[in-house]
């Protein structure tokens, strides 16, 4: 009888390990990044070779590190796309849009720990000391100017 119990329990034990692992197989890792778009108060994008920002113009760097950014179009919105693993938590970037304007960008970052592996997130996107809260239903941090 314990022989049985113990192959029951070993079996059970197992597929739940296997289950688990292949689930996380399935997974792929989360990307560090997130969605950037300028807006006017209408909606309107102001990213674009023909609008106020040019996608040439915008930098984001903090000393002499530049980060990388990706600008996409989706018809006639750009939105940046910004790798913060780059980036430092808590520290100050300067986001150039053009030779006149420039921000302050301070993202704080987080560890989270999951059943298949860590991923940094943001946890408050500061944009000159304003928290801007990520729009839900696009997955972006909307800047309106």
């Amino acid at each position: 009888m314990k022989n049985i119990l113990v192959l029951i329990f070993s079996l059970v034990l197992f597929s739940s390990c296997t289950r688990t692992m292949y689930n996380c197989a399935q997974t792929d890792s989360r990307e560090t990044a997130i969605n950037i778009s300028i807006v006017d108060d209408e909606g309107n994008s102001l990213i674009g070779e023909d609008k106020n920002y040019k996608p040439a113009d915008i930098k984001l760097t903090r000393g002499s590190q530049e980060i990388v950014l990706i600008f996409n179009e989706f018809g006639e919105t750009t939105l940046i796309k910004l790798f913060y693993s780059e980036m430092e938590s808590g520290k100050e970037y300067e986001l150039k849009l053009n030779d006149q304007e420039t921000a302050e960008l301070n993202l704080k970052l987080e560890t989270v720990v999951s059943e298949c592996f860590d991923f940094l997130s943001v946890e408050t996107f500061l944009l000159n000391g304003q928290e801007i809260q990520e729009d839900s239903d696009s997955n972006t941090y909307i800047i309106q100017k």
